[in-house]
């Protein structure tokens, strides 16, 4: 049993020790799902998973706390044991003030964090039952400094002398309400990474997001529009872009929402994390597409073929329209149709249909329904697909 695991057993251990001590919390949740999947042409599959979090937190005083999160995850009827992992562990100090005047009204955490969300930029997607949130070893400064919000995160960069191992840097700004117009934020990613052929390669993500554009005063559209660049480091291809515009309008009747959306993402386009569950469509479908991507100044050969994107994550375009309503009370659904094709070529690829529904079970138990349909442009290729999940949890 490697350290890691003995590790999280001992705190795991712990629990009932501590559940009582002051300013120490004990919480998790536990999701249960069953799901369909699979190309009405081919043999579908169906699994049932679940997945248990176990949050630990601790006021070690006014300004200094820790947490842990514990996460478990196994699909029944696997052969393999159950091993808790490690989540997330990490100290926080609500104001540095107290270190020096300086840093007074910055906070800091540091340890193991799950990744912030920026949306197509960086996320940490919990969607999946076999895999664990995206997270990180480094640190996450914040403050709030005239009105301005302000968090710089770096992850990563391993142990060696010449610092060269795999790090992240990104920092985003929050300027708030600009005089009732919108509210904008700025942002900046990079990352020092290794490619294939063992040479650092620096990619970065630059964007700038516009929410509520307007205020009150678009007779209750709400508008939201950003736009993005990506640099994969290759000198040989052209940066990516991706540009997203939204609009939201609430109709009244049974909290009717009305949703229409725009989103570009062509054949350049990478980011710090992949597509998010749901971005184009509840269905995920994964067709990777090969491009061929220059290491040097010799001509490209096979080997330097690479995929580098899918076309539901990049060389994307997505128009979605739907309908956010609530059926009777407690009980919330969702209805979209999307269109989708390929950015770069025009193309269509298909549509797709997705009805979600979620309703509470007392205060504590969440239920979901989810169905996907898509359906396939005779020229792309593909073959039309059913998506189906029945999902139930529990806070603790």
């Amino acid at each position: 049993m490697n350290k890691s695991t003995l590790l999280v057993l001992a705190l795991a251990m712990l629990v009932p020790t501590v559940a009582l001590a002051d300013g120490v919390t004990v919480g998790g949740d536990l999701r249960l799902r069953w799901d369909y999947s699979g190309p009405e042409t081919n043999a579908s599959s169906n699994s049932s998973s679940a997945v248990t979090n176990i949050d630990l937190g601790a006021a070690i005083n006014d300004n200094v706390s820790f947490a842990v999160s514990l996460r478990n995850d196994f699909a029944f009827g696997d052969a393999g044991g159950v091993e808790l992992g490690l989540q997330e562990a990490y100290a926080s100090i609500g104001d540095l003030g107290s270190a020096s005047g300086v840093l007074a009204g910055w906070s800091l955490d540091v340890g193991r964090m799950n990744n912030p969300d920026y949306g197509r930029i960086i996320n940490s997607d919990d969607w999946a039952q076999d895999a664990a949130p995206a997270s990180s070893d480094g640190y996450h400064l914040a403050s709030d400094m005239g009105g301005i919000g302000i968090d710089i995160y770096y992850f990563g960069g391993g142990t060696s002398p010449a610092g060269n191992a795999d790090s992240t840097l990104g920092a985003n700004f929050g300027l708030g309400d600009m005089a009732g117009f919108a509210d904008i934020s700025v942002g900046h990613w990079s990352k020092a990474d290794k490619d294939d052929l063992a040479a650092t390669v620096d990619s970065s993500n630059t964007s700038i997001t516009i929410n509520n554009i307007g205020g009150d005063n678009l007779a209750g559209v709400d508008l939201d529009v950003q736009y993005a660049t990506s640099d994969d480091g290759d000198d040989a291809t052209e940066d990516g872009t991706l540009t997203s515009i939204s609009a939201s309008y609430a109709l009244g009747d049974m909290g009717m929402t009305l949703h229409v959306s725009n989103t570009i993402a062509d054949g350049n386009w990478t980011a710090m994390s992949a597509a998010a569950h749901g971005t184009n469509g509840i269905a995920d479908l994964d067709f990777n597409d090969l491009r061929l991507v220059d290491h040097d100044d010799d001509p490209l050969t096979d080997d330097e073929a690479v995929v580098t994107h899918n076309v539901f994550g990049s060389n994307v375009e997505n128009f979605t329209i739907g309908l956010s309503f609530s059926p009777m009370d407690g009980v919330d659904a969702t209805v979209s149709f999307l269109t989708l094709s390929e950015d770069t070529s025009g193309d269509d690829t298909g549509t797709e249909v997705d009805l979600v529904l979620g309703w509470d079970c007392g205060s504590d138990v969440r239920m979901n329904i989810g169905y996907a349909s898509f359906s396939a442009d005779d020229a792309s290729g593909l073959a039309d697909s059913d998506f189906f999940y029945l999902q139930t949890g529990w806070d603790f």
